[in-house]
Order: structure tokens, then sequence, then C-alpha cells
């Protein structure tokens, strides 16, 4: 971009999410089958980076808020930006996901869904979102790095293959 020129601004929803692993399996969230998107999905457990904020932090927060639980050894596994990931709405996503080994905490209820604890091989076999289930095999495997993606999606919420970008940062 040329000097003093006026930036392509775009309307961001950025995310933190975060694998914890317990015991040689994680634990995830069902999403309530009330949940306008994605209901009964299986996913890591997250949502919205409040305003100034860091993914980083906002990570903890939530996973403190939804599970009541805390980590220790972070990593940032994925970031994922999503080219408007949900119809009819003109916002694209960024989504870091991290993983992170249980610390402390009594697991509570949320009505954000259901708490479960998964093997890997059980979290490729679930119902993921589209952008996970493509990078799912990097964030579960502690010798890759950071993935990052990129995934534009058709009306269906399917991802368009040929838009399809992932790269992956070796440790």
């Amino acid at each position: 971009m040329a000097i003093n020129t006026v930036p392509n601004i775009h309307n961001l929803v950025i995310c933190a999410n975060i694998f914890v692993r317990k015991d040689g399996k994680y634990l995830l969230l069902r999403r309530s089958p009330q949940k306008k998107y994605a209901p009964n999905v299986i996913h890591p457990i997250g949502g919205k980076v409040d305003a100034n904020e860091d993914p980083y932090i906002a990570a903890q927060r939530e996973l403190l808020e939804e599970a009541g639980i805390k980590v220790v050894n972070m990593r940032l596994e994925a970031v994922i930006m999503g080219i408007k990931p949900v119809k009819d709405e003109n916002e694209n996503w960024l989504i870091f996901h991290f993983s992170g080994d249980y610390d402390s905490g009594e697991l509570t209820t949320t009505e954000e869904g259901k708490f479960i604890y998964l093997s890997p091989e059980e979290i490729s076999n679930q119902d993921l979102l589209p952008s996970v289930r493509q990078v799912i095999e990097h964030i579960l495997n502690p010798k890759d790095g950071t993935v990052f993606a990129t995934f534009e999606y058709d009306g269906d919420k399917k991802v368009v293959e040929e838009t399809k970008k992932i790269n992956l940062c070796v440790v």
C-alpha cells in the first residue's frame, strides 16, 4: 500500500478457543442444540475476543468462564481466517486455536452445551466445524507447528475447495 492511503478495512470477528488436554484425552464442548450457529457440533471451549483483549488472554478467560478450569503450557495451534462463514452476514472470522494441559479447577456446567472428553481418534470422527475439520490432524499433533489457514465458504457452510490455503509453521 502506498504511503498515506486509506487501508482496506473489513468487518472481522475474532475468536479464541482452547483444546484442553487431560489424561490422554481432550476436553471439548458439544454445542447446545439451541445454538443459532453450529448446534450439536463438537468444538473447543472458547468464544469471542473482547475489545482490547489479546487472544491468549481471551482463551484463558473463556475457559474459566465456561468451564471453571485453568490450563498450563498453552500453545498456539492454529490461526484460521474464515471468509464469510455465516450466511447473510458480511463478516470474516479470525479464529485462534490454542491447546493447553489441565491445571486446576472443577468442571462446571454451561448453557453453551455439554463438556465431553474425547481421544484424538474420537475427535477426528466427530461432527466438527468445516474449518476445524480441515486442520484437526495438525492441531492434535504435538510435533506440528502452528497452522495458518484460510477458508472461503459457500452459502451452505461448506468450504470452497479452490480457495483453501493451509500453511504450517514448523516447530
